[in-house]
């Protein structure tokens, strides 16, 4: 039986609605401060399951359909905001430092000099 064709719109669009239920999941365990912040975690879960969720089809060898789409941006949109949140605090905590020290403390060889 030939695999179903999905448009590149609709994975799209499918993408986009699993991202903002995944980001709106995440809302309900991590309670936003105010509604700019809330608004700024929807966009970049939707923003990024747009992006990210036809890779992570192809990596877990999923058939692309609607359904798999839909599940890939829950999937996205469900963790990019807390992703994004530790690898920025990540580098705006390291912004002053050298890149040797940064890559020691990524390999776990801190030379502990805070």
């Amino acid at each position: 039986m030939p695999e179903p064709t999905v448009s590149y719109i609709s994975a799209k669009i499918a993408s986009m609605v699993g991202g903002f239920f995944g980001g709106a999941a995440i809302l309900t365990f991590i309670k936003p401060k105010t509604i700019t912040e809330a608004f700024t975690r929807g966009g970049v879960s939707v923003g990024t399951a747009i992006i990210f969720s036809s890779s992570l089809l192809e990596v877990a060898k999923l058939t692309p359909s609607v359904e798999n789409y839909a599940m890939s941006g829950f999937c996205v949109g469900f963790v990019s905001y807390s992703l994004l949140g530790m690898i920025a605090n990540f580098l705006y905590k390291h912004e002053k430092d050298d890149i040797v020290s940064v890559v020691n403390d990524i390999r776990g060889k801190n030379d502990n000099k805070d």
